[in-house]
């Protein structure tokens, strides 16, 4: 499945790792291991990605950022009783960064409970926990977001092959239930790549692969993806981004 208003231009295994809990963890680097339960992982309605590599976009530099901005959002919570009484949770969305190596195998998670991975060239801004946490000014201005992953592609072990940008709700409600929401990839001067409102999503995902990055011919190729995953869990998103991957590079 795809965002409707989309666009790209043109011119392991290791610790178990758990998303119980939103407590950040900055220092230490957190893999998890394999699960053997497949995972259905449903692609693009045209069937098609759209992928450019990085020289061919109108960007400078190799440092890439992944930008989140959404209002906060309450939305009625889960179950016949909080429907009848009218209870409500906030909405609350993450994103988050996978790497694998060439063999698919995961390296190390970027997300709220670790903020950079080892080589600290993938770093997290901070977890914004419901859209309102950063201030009345994010809420409005675009340039203000609630959360950013900055991509030093440059500074990146060669061992890393490919980068899996993910959003998810981590209640699991629909991603476009949000209030008002966009999400961005752009280089660090603000030349955008990719642009997304997320009122506008065309399904009721709880969980997408955003966008992979992938080396090749010694820089790195950007494919849009927008895949709609079962869960925002985070070991199943790792594991359907390895299926994802596997149907292209593996041999």
């Amino acid at each position: 499945m795809s965002l409707d208003n989309t666009h790209l231009d043109s011119g392991t295994s290791g610790n178990s790792v758990s998303d119980s809990s939103k407590q950040p963890n900055s220092n230490s680097s957190q893999t998890t291991s394999n699960q053997t339960t497949s995972i259905d992982v449903p692609i693009a309605d045209d069937g098609v990605a759209q992928s450019s590599l990085l020289s061919q976009l109108p960007i400078q530099g190799s440092t890439l950022l992944y930008g989140l901005n959404f209002k906060y959002t309450k939305v009625t919570k889960k179950g016949l009783f909080n429907r009848i009484k009218g209870n409500t949770q906030t909405l609350d969305l993450d994103i988050s960064c996978l790497l694998f190596d060439d063999k698919l195998q995961l390296i190390d998670t970027v997300w709220f409970k670790q903020l950079r991975d080892s080589s600290e060239a993938i770093r997290h801004q901070g977890d914004s926990i419901n859209g309102k946490d950063r201030g009345s000014a994010a809420q409005i201005d675009r340039n203000v977001d609630m959360e950013t992953i900055e991509l030093r592609l440059s500074r990146l072990p060669e061992t890393v092959t490919h980068l899996a940008l993910l959003l998810s709700s981590y209640y699991d409600y629909p991603i476009r239930q949000v209030e008002r929401g966009n999400l961005y990839i752009s280089d660090d001067e603000g030349s955008e790549v990719y642009t997304s409102d997320l009122t506008l999503l065309s399904h009721d995902g709880t969980a997408m692969c955003i966008a992979i990055l992938s080396r090749e011919l010694g820089e790195w190729r950007l494919t849009i993806k927008d895949l709609v995953l079962n869960s925002p869990n985070i070991q199943q998103m790792i594991k359907a981004i390895q299926h994802d991957l596997a149907r292209i590079y593996a041999t």
